[in-house]
């Protein structure tokens, strides 16, 4: 357990199941969010298949680590255990999420925007909007989707820069949360010594 490359190893090898469902979590629900006419599932649903789900799955697969290696690490150890899983998870993510959106499908991110700004410009009409008002939100969503362009190397890289930033951030808060280190002192033995 006291091994680093030991703990390293097993965050890395839970870090890539992490890293394909975090995929899954973010490209398959695109597809409908691409396409919903419900202005709340456009809105609220990437949030929790993008955000909720994997963090609770990261906290779930935290918890397998510390299993996998012994049941109890400081807190060291749990910060690298835990960033190398969440580091190898958000490369495959971040890997696989640039080449499905320069390859794959690469207009979907246009198509979910265009969905928010028809589903925003009904539910504006619906809670009795001025034309002003519709006009004013359907030029900041025009604004939205010129300002992302398309998916690029360099955009791709600075935002696997900032994103090991925030994994790192949220190793050493799960390494605080989920620590457990070793009882001081041990049961005593019930057999007489000699």
């Amino acid at each position: 357990m006291e091994n680093n490359s030991l703990l390293r190893k097993e965050g890395a090898i839970l870090g890539i199941t992490l890293g394909i469902l975090m995929l899954v979590l973010t490209i398959l629900p695109m597809y409908y969010y691409a396409s919903s006419s419900s202005f709340w599932m456009v809105i609220i649903g990437p949030v929790i298949t993008g955000f909720f789900l994997p963090l609770i799955l990261a906290v779930l697969f935290t918890f397998q680590l510390r299993k996998k290696v012994g049941g109890y690490w400081s807190f060291k150890q749990a910060v690298i255990a835990v960033f190398s899983m969440l580091f190898v998870a958000s490369l495959i993510s971040t890997i696989s999420g640039f080449v499905f959106e320069k390859y794959v499908e690469p207009d979907m991110r246009e198509r979910y925007m265009r969905n928010i700004a028809n589903n925003s410009i009904e539910y504006m009409e619906k809670s009795g909007a001025n034309a002003e008002q519709i006009d004013a939100q359907l030029e900041k969503i025009d604004e939205q989707i010129e300002n992302t362009g398309e998916a690029n190397l360099s955009n791709t890289l600075r935002g696997l820069a900032i994103s090991t930033i925030v994994v790192f951030v949220i190793a050493l808060i799960f390494g605080a949360l989920f620590k457990k280190e070793r009882p001081v002192f041990q049961p005593i033995s019930e057999e007489p010594q000699e």
